[in-house]
């Protein structure tokens, strides 16, 4: 049960911003099907504190599973907890309403791992470190790729100007960068 502790009673609390509606099921069923472990993780969780296994924790389950983790709970804080996790009111908590918490975070985690991506493109792009991307430098950070190998330089001005470049300027900054969909590179 020592991995357990690790659900934090504060990140529980701290709720405030949380996901909401389609958001929270999308961000939920992408955590499903990565390869990633939050959602294992958090399903454990979850069977420990549903101790009548009916798919919903009552307060006093929850109750009864932060006292055998070691926390010391009151009516306020759980009251509390209860009314942040239960998104429809009904007075029990589904594993989607309990996954609030980690779906934001794993939500948050995924937008800086594209950021970072987006540096290490810019970074890998911009030759002359200028802060923008020329159609040169486009091509010639493109042209190494072996899937790329039957494309014309034509073909990569081509969507530098009419797909990348999307203020025209002949230059992609990092916005545009960050905008391009990395299946079509």
């Amino acid at each position: 049960m020592a991995a357990l502790r690790g659900c934090g009673l504060m990140v529980l609390v701290v709720m405030a911003a949380a996901l909401k509606g389609d958001d929270l099921h999308q961000t939920v069923a992408e955590m499903k099907s990565s390869e990633r472990s939050e959602y294992t993780k958090s399903h454990k969780k979850f069977r420990f504190f549903d101790a009548d296994n009916s798919g919903f924790l009552s307060k006093e389950e929850f109750e009864a599973g932060l006292k055998k983790l070691g926390y010391k709970t009151n009516s306020k804080k759980l009251d509390y907890i209860m009314s942040e996790l239960d998104m429809d009111n009904d007075g029990r908590v589904e594993f989607v309403e309990f996954m609030r918490p980690t779906a934001k975070k794993y939500k948050e985690e995924r937008e800086l791992e594209k950021g970072a991506d987006t540096d290490r493109a810019m970074e890998h792009f911009d030759k002359n470190f200028d802060g923008r991307i020329s159609s040169e430098e486009f091509y010639l950070g493109l042209s190494h790729l072996k899937r790329l190998d039957n494309i014309r330089k034509d073909d990569y001005k081509d969507f530098f100007v009419n797909y990348a470049d999307l203020d025209g300027d002949g230059y992609l900054t990092y916005e545009e960068l960050d905008s391009i969909d990395p299946a079509l590179l």
